[in-house]
């Protein structure tokens, strides 16, 4: 299965602290403007007192368009400084029942579960929960976020899963294995921190100053060539780098980059 669009915008740098929300608003419609067809978010990207902004942007910034909207949900902000992390059916349930009434949908586009390395419960109930909710038509697609390569081959014995998104950079490559996994089981893989490490590309840095682009634009083109699965989810705060983000899917891959960024990983 394929995600229309490599580049994915996330709201998380939008959502925890005060912000003007009518800026935020415009930076994601500029990028919805330019193409972008996924828009990531989280029942976690809240500040305390709105416990469900960061689905509120995403859903307000959304409607009417027909950009694709990825959450997630068993793990959430319990004051501001602690979080929770539960994949009970019944926590499942509850958070995607939320979900649909944020964004006033009757069916999600994609639902992750957020973070299956710090959860109690095993991955099996989690994603049995999902794969319930996608089977009676509340999700169409069922993802994990932050899970191993063993919780990826335990969760399929359950369920089949449409994506995975774990913490992955340019130059720390945290996720290999998990990418790799993805690989053998065409399952879309989405980077995200992908920017994590920049300064230690200076074969790269060299490169985007030739060309007069930016080296995080590179660093995206970087992660993009390096897998058929891969998608990269940009943090982009402003309109102009949000468009530099979705800049890096047209941006040339040639022998030049390829050595760059093979010296910067020796």
């Amino acid at each position: 299965m394929r995600l229309a669009g490599r580049v994915a915008l996330g709201v998380a740098g939008l959502s925890f602290e005060p912000r003007d929300r009518s800026a935020d608003l415009a930076t994601i419609r500029a990028g919805i403007a330019a193409g972008t067809t996924i828009l990531d978010t989280a029942r976690a990207y809240t500040r305390v007192d709105e416990p469900w902004y960061g689905e509120e942007l995403a859903a307000e910034a959304a409607r009417g368009t027909h950009v694709l909207v990825g959450t997630k949900g068993g793990h959430s902000r319990t004051s501001a400084t602690t979080w929770d992390a539960d994949l009970s059916a019944d926590r499942i349930r509850s958070d995607v029942e939320t979900s649909l009434r944020v964004f006033g949908r009757e069916q999600l586009d994609l639902y992750y579960l957020h973070r299956v390395d710090l959860a109690e419960q095993p991955v099996e109930e989690g994603v049995s929960a999902l794969a319930a909710l996608r089977d009676a038509g509340k999700v169409t697609r069922i993802g994990l976020s932050n899970v191993t390569v063993n919780e990826l081959d335990r969760a399929i014995t359950v369920a089949h899963i449409d994506a995975v998104q774990n913490r992955h950079t340019a130059m720390g490559r945290e996720s290999a294995d998990v990418l790799a996994w993805c690989e053998a089981h065409d399952v879309p893989f989405f980077a995200y921190s992908p920017l994590r490490h920049s300064a230690a590309a200076p074969h790269l840095t060299a490169v985007a100053e030739s060309r007069g682009v930016s080296l995080q634009r590179l660093l995206l083109r970087a992660l993009l060539a390096s897998s058929p699965v891969m998608s990269v989810v940009s943090g982009a705060t402003r309109p102009a780098t949000v468009l530099d983000s979705l800049a890096a899917e047209t941006e040339p891959w040639d022998d030049d980059l390829a050595t760059a960024y093979s010296a910067d990983l020796a």
